[in-house]
């Protein structure tokens, strides 16, 4: 239990991170003399050569049978390229420092989530059930910081704002525990050739070229939702709200998760959750009042938080267990990578060409695929374990 709560405090505090780089660094692109477009293409690009980094975090991390290292050497990493980027004002060394930022800290997401796993299973818990304390620690950071964020100094203080979360984080890597490896797991060597046959399983393809689709106007929204209010007229204190809107939703989120993840029929699920993301850019694309939109933004509960939790669980039972945090990295690369840069991509020129609500019809579009596809697949497979059911010797899928 004591490695637990540890655990659950480490997430509140590592998620608090974002709420301080998501609002803010588009704001310090800014006055670091990048137009608009560079820092949108910066922020974007980021994530997108993250995606190298983040297999390459699982397959070490499955090698050494262990997290907690390759988690140290990110954050120092890490910590230093976000003090390069806070304290430098030349713009080819902040966008490097960005970019290394990056680099560093979403390979870090998908290694805690693998620990997470891990450790919750040892526990007999969910995963959902610890990391809704990320969300909580997201949520409470952003309202502190829509409060105080002007009067500490704004973006010119960023870096003594992000100092004391950067060395808790850092001792904390030193109290996390980890639970021990199986004797199957350990005894199961990860190479490129169970790599190349995980990868040939064409349900975790199929799989991940649907969350692809629906995860192109999630990024999407997180890189121009403020954008989008401020068309509407928003000011920065709704802003602020916006997104510990989503943080509170994303908590609630979690704990529902943690009651649901566990039930069979978890594609018809993900079938569910992308309608609900259909519904709730059509919404978006409609509405005018910034009011409605921060509202709107409590859909995090039912869409984002439910749809990780799906994703995270869904991705390890199609790997074999020793390749668990490969399976992470995996989703990471598509989920914040590929999806962050096609959405980012995409939705930027929509918006520009067609406004906010051309931008947020396309997310519908593609909510509405992601649908259509997993319900298809929901029915292929719950037909053919009726079949199976009937026959024992018919096939699974």
């Amino acid at each position: 239990m004591t490695s637990n709560r540890v655990l659950k405090g480490f997430h509140a505090v590592f998620y608090s991170t974002n709420a301080l780089l998501i609002p803010y660094l588009p704001l310090l692109l800014t006055k670091r003399g990048f137009h608009a477009w560079e820092a949108g293409t910066l922020l974007m690009l980021g994530p997108f050569l993250a995606m190298f980094v983040q297999p390459l975090a699982g397959v070490l991390s499955d090698r050494l049978k262990a997290v907690r290292p390759l988690l140290f050497a990110c954050w120092i990493a890490q910590g230093t390229a976000a003090a390069c980027l806070f304290l430098s004002s030349g713009r080819m060394a902040g966008a490097a420092s960005l970019l290394a930022l990056y680099i560093f800290f979403l390979p870090a997401v998908s290694l805690l989530d693998s620990l997470t796993v891990k450790t919750a299973a040892a526990a007999g818990q969910s995963y959902s059930s610890i990391r809704l304390w990320g969300s909580v620690g997201f949520t409470v950071t952003g309202l502190v910081l829509g409060k105080v964020f002007d009067a500490w100094g704004g973006v010119d203080s960023l870096m003594w704002m992000y100092a004391p979360i950067w060395v808790s984080l850092l001792i904390g890597i030193g109290l996390l525990r980890e639970a021990p490896a199986d004797a199957k797991e350990a005894g199961t060597a990860v190479n490129l050739t169970v790599l190349r046959k995980a990868l040939s399983v064409p349900a975790l393809l199929v799989f991940l070229l649907l969350v692809f689709i629906v995860a192109m106007p999630h990024r999407m929204n997180d890189a121009l939702l403020s954008l989008h209010l401020s068309d509407l007229g928003a000011t920065s204190a709704q802003m602020s709200w916006a997104w510990s809107v989503a943080g509170v939703a994303e908590v609630i989120g979690f704990a529902v998760m943690a009651r649901w993840v566990s039930r069979k029929r978890m594609l018809r699920l993900f079938a569910i959750v992308c309608g609900l993301y259909a519904i709730r850019w059509l919404l978006y694309a409609v509405v005018k009042d910034p009011w409605v939109v921060i509202a709107l933004q409590g859909g995090q509960a039912v869409t984002y938080a439910a749809l990780w939790v799906l994703s995270i669980e869904f991705v390890a039972s199609l790997l074999p267990r020793q390749l668990a945090a490969t399976a992470q990295a995996l989703l990471g690369m598509v989920f914040l990578g590929l999806a962050g840069l096609a959405g980012g991509m995409s939705g930027g020129a929509l918006q520009e060409a067609y406004g906010g609500t051309g931008m947020y019809l396309y997310g519908f579009a593609c909510a509405a695929a992601s649908m259509i596809g997993f319900g298809i697949w929901a029915f292929r497979r719950e037909r053919a374990e009726r079949k199976q059911a009937a026959s024992p010797e018919a096939a699974t899928y």
